[in-house]
């Protein structure tokens, strides 16, 4: 408690001395696009004056996760629908939520250069875990604009060969014309973690007295390394006309009207996964199998190279003015080699699919909008495999309020990996042969903004479900899985005073072969306020809990996470208490975070083996600049 107060006063004293008065330009324009078409989707930049504290990738991923323990380790989202689209790269599931890639990259827009340094600690002395993030974005023109990012994570964790290392990189560009329009990125993502197994014993569980965690044994000492290189590139040519638009009774202004959209749209992926045991572990419990080689040490090594081209061409919807919508056609071809190395042994298989498909659309108008998309792979190795999916919906007006609708669905039936059906390690072999997996959803969103209310209900079916078995073993369950989630935000303000709420409901039909727990809850209740008009204040305390369930295990050799049925984790609360600070260009924040460990006797695990921090304090501070 005296360090946290010490940060305190540091964190004000910090804020008189960099308080500043002048007036700049802060004009930022952000968006994101769809990796498959670049579709641009407009957000706000990220200047919240609110939760600072949360804008950590584990507390960004979900509100319920079950993770190693460290900032940068391996995680799963306890929500299901929170969940990444598995990846034909199986191993990068697990690092998902770290990862630089166009899915995750920002574009931008400024009338000035822009920049922002981000740091963030936390931990006991010799244990932090430490996170620089770097961005800079400037526009030579109204048209070009160009940037790079950079984020580094130091974290050795509180716990023995803990340790991660992450380093994310990119540089990325976006041009703007009447007809031509591009997007650009170059990206590499280094992940190091030590793997340790997960605690050796674990009967008496973690308690506020056992204060020494790093003395605590741990099960192994492995290594893995996980790398992704992408190159990402769109662009775009339109043929239009030139249309007249009146703007008052005695000006008419002449307005380029696309009509057709020619795009082609270039992704090269190099993936890969390294795990490295220096030593033979003669412990049946963490492989459930002996080693198949009698080696000194374990080298496993697992690659995938894909190079995917898709060209498109779409008949505008600002042109359609009697149809009113938008028509695209696109045909891709994707050309992946799998590998995998066991020591010397080097396997290598190379896989080509192509598929065609369509979109018809109507995303201009508050009252209804839709989008439908369609794709069939016709030739090669997922040939047979197809996707239908789309949403619908818009904004009504209900007295003085705005209301969305938004309905959504999808039926798809996809391949698995060929990492799932053949796979060579001096831990793991397998030779499967499983059916494609059949799933269909249906879903929507009712929200009022204007009362900071959203409610979310999602109905998904699985056919040949494939998931990792009590062996850590793939696996294809041959009827049906069901998953019904409801989730709930409501936010209530009284004053200064704001309650936070997110509840999320979830019901799997087949616990022991994909176990959810039943309720995860998110409360956060805070003062907010602006002193001497300049400095605003936020002080609160937060707090999340899961229900009690069957959580997967996590097996280090090949980063999955399996099914068991010997231990339940969750049934206690993470008790956080936090203030923010906003000044002008500067964010600090420090926090309190698992405050009740200190005086709740309760075993802390996300998962089995695997205790979250004990009782830390972490502290934060963003500076932007727009010069």
């Amino acid at each position: 408690m005296k360090k946290f107060i010490i940060c305190i006063q540091v964190i004000l004293f910090s804020i008189t001395l960099f308080a500043q008065t002048e007036q700049v330009n802060q004009y930022v324009k952000t968006w994101r696009i769809s990796e498959q078409f670049a579709k641009v989707d407009s957000f706000h930049i990220d200047t919240l004056h609110l939760n600072y504290q949360d804008a950590n990738p584990i507390d960004r991923f979900s509100i319920a996760n079950s993770y190693n323990g460290n900032l940068g380790s391996p995680i799963q989202s306890k929500l299901y629908f929170n969940r990444p689209e598995v990846n034909d790269f199986i191993f990068s599931n697990a690092y998902s939520p770290y990862l630089m890639n166009v899915q995750n990259a920002t574009f931008y827009n400024t009338k000035s250069p822009f920049s922002n340094l981000n740091y963030t600690s936390g931990g006991t002395t010799y244990r932090k875990e430490d996170n620089i993030k770097f961005l800079f974005t400037v526009n030579t023109n109204k048209k070009f604009n160009f940037g790079t990012t950079l984020d580094y994570i130091y974290a050795r964790g509180e716990y023995d060969n803990q340790a991660v290392t992450k380093f994310s990189g990119s540089l990325f560009g976006s041009y703007n014309g009447k007809h031509y329009t591009a997007y650009g990125l170059a990206s590499t993502n280094s992940l190091s973690n030590f793997e340790n197994g997960g605690l050796k014993d674990v009967t008496n569980g973690i308690n506020p007295e056992n204060v020494a965690t790093m003395i605590i044994p741990v099960n192994m000492e492995g290594y893995s390394k996980f790398k992704q290189k992408q190159i990402y590139y769109n662009h775009q040519y339109t043929i239009g006309i030139e249309r007249a638009k009146r703007i008052s009774k005695d000006s008419v202004r002449m307005d380029y009207v696309p009509v057709t959209r020619f795009a082609h749209t270039f992704k090269y992926d190099d993936v890969r996964k390294r795990y490295y045991e220096n030593t033979v572990i003669n412990d049946t419990t963490i492989y459930k199998k002996t080693y198949f080689d009698k080696l000194i040490h374990t080298n496993d090594t697992s690659a995938l190279r894909t190079f995917k081209n898709n060209f498109s061409i779409s008949m505008e919807e600002e042109f359609n003015k009697w149809m009113n919508f938008g028509l695209t056609a696109f045909v891709e071809n994707e050309m992946q080699k799998y590998t995998f190395n066991r020591d010397t042994l080097v396997n290598s298989v190379s896989k080509s699919t192509t598929k065609v498909g369509g979109i018809l659309s109507k995303e201009r108008g508050q009252r209804f909008r839709y989008n439908v998309l369609g794709e069939l792979s016709l030739i090669g190795y997922k040939a047979g495999d197809f996707r239908i999916e789309g949403t619908m919906g818009g904004f009504f007006k209900l007295w003085n309020d705005s209301i969305s609708l938004v309905a959504n669905g999808f039926m798809r039936s996809d391949k698995p990996s060929f990492f799932l059906e053949s796979y060579n390690s001096n831990h793991f072999r397998w030779e499967n042969h499983f059916a494609s997996t059949y799933r269909t959803h249906i879903g929507g969103t009712f929200s009022i903004p204007t009362r900071s209310l959203s409610l979310n209900v999602g109905v998904e079916n699985i056919t040949q479900l494939i998931y990792f078995n009590s062996n850590a073993l793939p696996d294809q369950y041959s009827g049906n899985v069901q998953v019904i989630a409801v989730n709930l935000k409501q936010d209530f303000r009284v004053g200064k005073f704001t309650l936070e709420n997110n509840i999320v409901y979830q019901l799997s039909s087949q616990a022991d072969i994909l176990p959810l727990p039943t309720l995860s809850l998110y409360h956060n209740l805070y003062y907010n306020d602006k002193w001497f008009n300049v400095l605003s204040m936020q002080l609160g305390t937060s707090v999340r809990y899961n229900t009690s369930y069957y959580a997967p295990k996590y097996m280090p050799a090949t980063g999955q996470f399996y099914t068991q049925s010997d231990v339940k984790i969750g049934n206690f609360p993470i008790v956080n208490v936090y203030l923010n600070f906003h000044l002008k260009r500067t964010r600090v924040f420090v926090e309190y975070y698992h405050l009740n460990q200190k005086f709740m006797k309760t075993a802390y695990f996300s998962m089995p083996n695997y205790p979250i921090d004990p009782a830390i304090i972490k502290t934060g501070v963003s500076w932007n600049f727009y010069d």
